[in-house]
């Protein structure tokens, strides 16, 4: 009876929900994503309702993984996000001041944010966890180039940002994880200004709804 009681007892630490190596709780994790965003409204002198194409996004966190219970688990993290799209090409011609046969770089948007995330982790087994979560940080640069050219100007290209995560996530062994997971993000609105006569001013605001596939490595 000894020797069948200690394989069941071996068993049982073998599908134990978690089993977290407290000597290697920091990561740096790299992701890249598909970035859909929604139609920005900024007034009919300013291109009224406008689309957007599909961009990508890029993003390098570094993290400390805090252990609460046998499942549960909670990562602090420093993110630096990168995101680029364009203004939907169809939507380009409603924008005044832009000639649609020399566009360039005119209908490029694109931010640069710094976030701390907090992320719960829920682990079902020892290789499979759900994850979700949410950031705040401050978006060091915000270019929307159709709205900051001619006499079109934004008043600043920075601000508050916010964002909200979802996802899941194996182990691959070792100290390596691969994740596939949701973002949304938002910033506060941007002020464009016309300064051509009669001056006149409004706001855009975006958000962006991202798909992504991330690796991380334990330290």
């Amino acid at each position: 009876m000894r020797i069948p009681s200690l394989l069941f007892a071996c068993a049982l630490a073998g599908s134990s929900p978690w089993a977290q190596d407290d000597t290697n709780p920091y990561y740096l994790q790299f992701g890249l994503g598909t970035v859909f965003s929604e139609d920005a409204d900024v007034g009919s002198g300013f291109g009224g309702t406008v689309g957007f194409d599909p961009g990508y996004s890029a993003s390098f966190v570094l993290g400390r993984t805090f252990e609460l219970s046998e499942r549960w688990s909670w990562d602090a993290q420093f993110e630096t996000l990168y995101q680029r799209f364009t203004v939907d090409e169809d939507d380009i011609d409603a924008v005044p001041g832009i000639d649609p046969q020399s566009v360039g770089d005119l209908d490029v948007a694109k931010s640069l944010t710094f976030f701390l995330n907090g992320i719960l982790d829920w682990h079902l087994t020892r290789q499979f966890r759900i994850f979700g979560g949410a950031g705040v940080g401050w978006a060091e640069t915000l270019d929307y180039n159709t709205w900051d050219q001619g006499s079109f100007s934004i008043a600043d290209d920075d601000g508050l940002a916010f964002q909200g995560r979802f996802g899941f996530a194996y182990d691959l062994g070792g100290s390596y994880d691969v994740l596939i997971g949701y973002r949304y993000y938002r910033s506060e609105a941007l002020d464009i200004d016309d300064l051509q006569p009669p001056t006149s001013s409004s706001e855009i605001d975006i958000g962006q709804h991202s798909l992504e596939v991330a690796f991380r490595w334990g330290l």
